[in-house]
């Protein structure tokens, strides 16, 4: 094997992050709405519509304080063949989160209802690691090296001659949450039409680390020489936007339907803080190379792009009704979250410069996608309404050439599907629901490979990291509870 006296290439170099994180219709908000995945866009009139459609508030005429008080969610992702093709080959991460979904209410003054809304959008978290030890001739012996102590009758005149003792780990952590802050207004314009604004501040906080430290120890005549491998990178931060949301709605008694247009989003303000560093050291060559670099207080900015939705809600029978909700979301093009300054990620001038700027920069993107919801809502007695639905929950990922490990891992197509009941009474009502969400992904990125077995020309002791798959599921209760006051 080469001498590595040169420095090595980040696995790390530049961060890239999205929306779950990559995912635009994680959660749902409002007791019916949540219950129908979302599929209200086209039927929804209680307080959630300042979310949904500002335009449907102009139908809800009696003044209302909701609250879906907490979604608790367990969320599951193994990955096979996580950390290499060695045992233990599938790592994983069971997280559980308590997502507060919704508190909203709204305020009718003749032809004009106004409404408020503070939504949990976004609470998600990931925990990945691994560990490998075995004794293998992994690090290629150097037949020149000129070994202190000749006289020792075990040395064979060649350093890291035999078998290593190999130990390698490596650990991912990452967390995302969101929450927004909505007024609405909205007015009938026709009796059977109404059109209403939504104006929506969203403070977003997300961070990431990751990590893997492997070593080497020779074994071959107790010289006890090492080397060793260490890789790291990190970024945190907070950003405040905000957006509006244009709704359309028409009522006519049995058929409802509904249009919004959501713009894309103006960043306000940002703090945020990227770190990166890479370590290389075989003892026989007496040389360790380092890169290394960590800068906070950087400005940060996070974008989400225009959206446009169209709902329908129909009435099949006097207990039936059936309804549905489409969303297209723009492409978000490529831009900055976090940008540092220039300066030299190489420790020591004589290995040469390399532009903190280049590496620790992070990025994203959004690819254009489609969603979809269904639902049934059934009336089960005069105060039970049942409710089965589903929808999809499509990844905007856009990896690029050399990202090889962006803040959101979670590159999948997940599915949700809803069950769950409303009971009514007089002046309230609440509900309870159960969410399963389901996805897979055939081609994704090893956090790191600790196989010894699988290196390739010109790695080091960490193997060059393949391709494998993942999974993803989560069972999430619903708690709702509106009350109705005059």
């Amino acid at each position: 094997m080469q001498r590595y006296i040169h420095v090595v290439l980040l696995l790390f170099i530049t961060a890239n992050l999205s929306a779950q994180e990559n995912h635009y219709w994680t959660n749902q908000f409002g007791s019916r709405s949540a219950l129908m995945s979302g599929a209200v866009v086209g039927g929804v009139r209680d307080t959630s519509a300042g979310f949904y459609n500002p335009g449907a508030l102009g139908f809800v005429k009696k003044s209302s304080f909701s609250v879906s008080a907490n979604g608790y969610q367990m969320e599951f992702v193994s990955v096979e063949n996580g950390a290499g093709t060695e045992e233990p080959k599938e790592i994983e991460s069971q997280e559980f989160n308590i997502v507060p979904l919704l508190i909203s209410g709204t305020v009718s003054l003749g032809s004009n209802t106004f409404g408020y809304s503070l939504i949990g959008k976004n609470q998600s978290s990931i925990k990945l690691s691994g560990r490998r030890a075995e004794l293998i001739d992994m690090v290629a012996s150097d037949p020149n090296y000129i070994y202190p102590y000749q006289d020792d009758e075990d040395f064979s005149g060649v350093a890291f001659d035999g078998v290593e003792d190999y130990r390698g780990q490596f650990s991912y952590n990452s967390k995302v949450s969101e929450i927004l802050g909505g007024l609405s207004w909205a007015t009938n314009i026709y009796p059977n039409f109404s059109f209403g604004i939504t104006g929506l501040l969203a403070l977003r906080s997300q961070r990431y680390s990751s990590s893997s430290v492997v070593r080497a120890t020779n074994e071959g005549y107790g010289s006890g020489f090492i080397a060793s491998e260490d890789q790291f990178s990190d970024a945190d931060f907070y950003n405040l936007r905000t957006f509006l949301k244009f709704g359309i709605a028409a009522d006519f008694d049995e058929l409802k339907l509904g249009v919004t247009l959501t713009t894309p989003s103006i960043s306000l303000y940002g703090k945020g803080t990227v770190g990166a560093g890479s370590v290389k050291f075989k003892e026989d060559e007496a040389i360790g190379t380092l890169e290394d670099d960590r800068q906070n207080d950087l400005d940060a900015t996070y974008k989400t792009p225009m959206s446009l939705a169209l709902g329908l809600e129909y009435m099949l029978t006097g207990q039936t009704i059936i309804a549905t909700t489409i969303e297209w979301f723009a492409e978000q093009s490529d831009y900055n979250v976090m940008t540092p300054i220039s300066r030299n990620f190489r420790v020591g001038e004589s290995l040469g410069y390399k532009d903190s700027k280049e590496v620790l920069t992070v990025k994203d993107s959004a690819a254009s996608i489609v969603n979809f919801a269904i639902a049934i809502e059934q009336a089960l007695s005069s105060t039970m309404t049942g409710y089965l639905s589903f929808r999809t929950d499509f990844e905007t990922f856009q990896g690029h050439e050399g990202e090889l490990k962006p803040m959101a891992i979670n590159n999948w197509d997940i599915y949700h599907t809803t069950i769950g009941i409303i009971r009514q009474k007089k002046d309230s009502k609440s509900a309870i629901g159960l969410v399963y969400s389901t996805a897979h992904q055939s081609d994704f990125k090893q956090l790191a490979n600790l196989d010894s077995s699988t290196r390739q020309a010109g790695d080091f002791i960490l193997a060059s990291k393949n391709q494998t798959t993942a999974d993803y599921n989560a069972l999430s209760l619903i708690i709702g509870y509106t009350y109705f006051f005059k």
